[in-house]
């Protein structure tokens, strides 16, 4: 279990973790391959450190940045890495 203050000390882009839906990722090397980085001037490490489900929700309409996270928890995403589970 990770708690909220630990995921908050990863806030910066060289070490951008994020919650989603309860589970937090490590983003860090994911920047350069997201597809929406830069777009209105959004980036992932903006929200680093921080619990971006509603965001997530969002502009990922789609089934596949929700498998890109299963993926991570499965180990299997080359730059996402999944952290384990928020401590509520």
């Amino acid at each position: 279990m990770v708690s909220k203050e630990e995921v908050a000390k990863h806030n910066t882009r060289s070490d951008c973790w994020i919650i989603v839906h309860g589970k937090v990722f490590d983003c860090s090397k994911f920047h350069s391959e997201h597809p929406g980085e830069g777009i209105n001037d959004q980036y992932i490490a903006d929200h680093a450190g921080k619990d971006v489900s509603d965001l997530f929700e969002k502009f990922h309409g789609s089934n596949e940045a929700f498998e890109m996270l299963e993926d991570a928890e499965d180990g299997r995403h080359k730059h996402i890495k999944y952290i384990g589970e928020l401590d509520e």
